[in-house]
């Protein structure tokens, strides 16, 4: 019988603890009173909500392959659509298997940095203008819900924050983009300040590098919108998955066009590196911002959104397995021919 190495053996006793310890917070969650399982349970047995809601949200896993895969082409980076799709799963495991719902992109820029080389640059900057992508179009869908039906949170002591956020969310997204396309790199400051750090520095060669990639978007503005295009559709779907879980948990009185202020604004939260999927942040934002709406399900709702954010994953997890195991298989096999 063959012996797993060590590193492989470490490697999962590594991810079970790690998945143990969302189990763990889970029955944390549950003992304090934030989620209730049997509500959870029921909402699962709901199958005419929560399946045609669950089943959506991991298909919108292959719209984010297809989103990275625009970004990637322009920034002359051709991978193929298996391994891109390797790697987008890759960084979902590390999304629950590390705090936070960025993690995963950290792993994923490190991967196709050596995928393709001397463009570590470009590669950074595709998975920055990803996340970045995805991050605007959360302020776009909350700020344009918010303008259509601000009448919806009237009366909450929280309007006037909300809207303050939102104002300045939006701000910063229009400022962005309007930087971005309109700003030409020879009259860049933020592009001549990092090359006057790097003259000192060398060391923020990096940044420079990795900041040029963000910017290499100005001379692909079609791509830019078709992104921004989908990404949008991608929150409007996690919205209406969140209306059908709430019906699922038998909440049929909460107000669907105010759950496409909140939701977005409870998913920027979960984007703060704390707890893996952003479990315990994502539970405390969804259950405040749906108390706004009179609601008591918002900790049960992020919990069946996250329950697909950990199926998906578990498929990365095993899709890393592999990955490694050709990686280490190939790396043998170079040292022996050597």
């Amino acid at each position: 019988m063959k012996k797993e190495p060590p590193e492989k053996t470490f490697s999962y006793i590594k991810t079970s603890l790690k998945l143990l310890f969302v189990g763990v917070l889970f029955y944390f969650l549950a003992k304090k009173g934030f989620i209730s399982i049997d509500a959870t349970k029921r909402a699962i047995s709901q199958w005419e909500f929560s399946l045609p809601a669950m089943l959506a949200l991991f298909g919108l896993t292959f719209l984010g392959i297809i989103r990275w895969q625009w970004l990637l082409r322009a920034q002359d980076i051709h991978l193929n659509w298996a391994r891109t799709t390797q790697l987008h799963f890759i960084g979902q495991f590390f999304n629950i298997a590390l705090p936070g719902a960025v993690s995963g992109d950290l792993i994923k820029a490190l991967y196709i940095s050596k995928e393709a080389p001397g463009k570590r640059g470009p590669a950074f900057g595709s998975i920055l203008f990803d996340r970045v992508s995805g991050l605007s179009a959360l302020v776009l869908v909350s700020a344009g819900a918010f303008t259509l039906h601000y009448q919806s949170l009237e009366g909450s002591p929280l309007l006037r924050a909300i809207h303050a956020l939102l104002f300045i969310a939006a701000l910063c997204v229009f400022v962005f983009y309007a930087y971005l396309f309109l700003v030409r790199e020879h009259h860049d400051p933020v592009l001549l300040a990092f090359r006057k750090l790097e003259r000192k520095f060398p060391r923020a060669g990096s940044l420079t590098r990795i900041y040029q990639g963000l910017r290499h978007y100005h001379s692909h503005r079609m791509t830019v919108l078709r992104v921004v295009l989908l990404s949008v559709f991608i929150h409007l779907t996690v919205c209406w998955a969140c209306i059908s879980f709430a019906h699922a948990l038998g909440d049929v009185q909460v107000d669907s066009f105010s759950v496409f202020i909140i939701v977005p604004l409870g998913l920027l939260v979960t984007a703060i590196p704390v707890m893996p999927a952003g479990i315990g942040t994502g539970h405390m934002a969804f259950s405040g911002l749906f108390l706004l709406l009179g609601s008591q399900r918002g900790a049960d709702i992020f919990s069946l959104f996250a329950l697909v954010q950990l199926f998906s994953g578990a498929l990365g997890g095993l899709v890393y397995l592999r990955f490694k195991s050709v990686e280490q298989n190939l790396h043998l096999h170079e040292g022996c021919s050597s």
